[in-house]
């Protein structure tokens, strides 16, 4: 029961990770000419909102099969919504956090379908 509980943060927060250092790298390559609170305002609520709803759908995941996509839609859209708020100052930037959120998900899928296909194996 500690495995089922222990897997889904561990993934999550590789996950998080993963995404931190891609955002920061890009970033860094690539600064925001000119800066905006408005848009930190935007990142940070993203960045909240996205690892609650990892760290939900990962549980998810964990818990249940039913309704897999449905619920990654659902919590893709709710990670989604600042970012296309802020479409109209800063475009790619809002783009790029839209696809990192993309990725998170669908790294998790992928990540479950690999644990259950190795569940299957004798």
């Amino acid at each position: 029961m500690i495995r089922k509980i222990l897997r889904p943060i561990l993934i999550s927060i590789i996950q998080i990770l993963g995404l931190a250092i891609i955002h920061d790298c890009l970033n860094h390559f690539y600064p925001i000419q000119h800066k905006s609170v408005g848009f930190a305002i935007t990142t940070f609520y993203t960045a909240l909102i996205f690892i609650l709803s990892i760290l939900i759908f990962n549980f998810y995941l964990e818990f249940f099969k039913k309704n897999i996509f449905l619920i990654a839609f659902s919590l893709f859209i709710l990670v989604s919504i600042f970012p296309l708020e802020a479409i109209q100052e800063t475009p790619l930037r809002s783009l790029f956090l839209i696809t990192l959120a993309i990725f998170g998900f669908l790294s998790s899928l992928i990540l479950n379908k690999l644990k259950t296909k190795n569940q299957l194996k004798p």
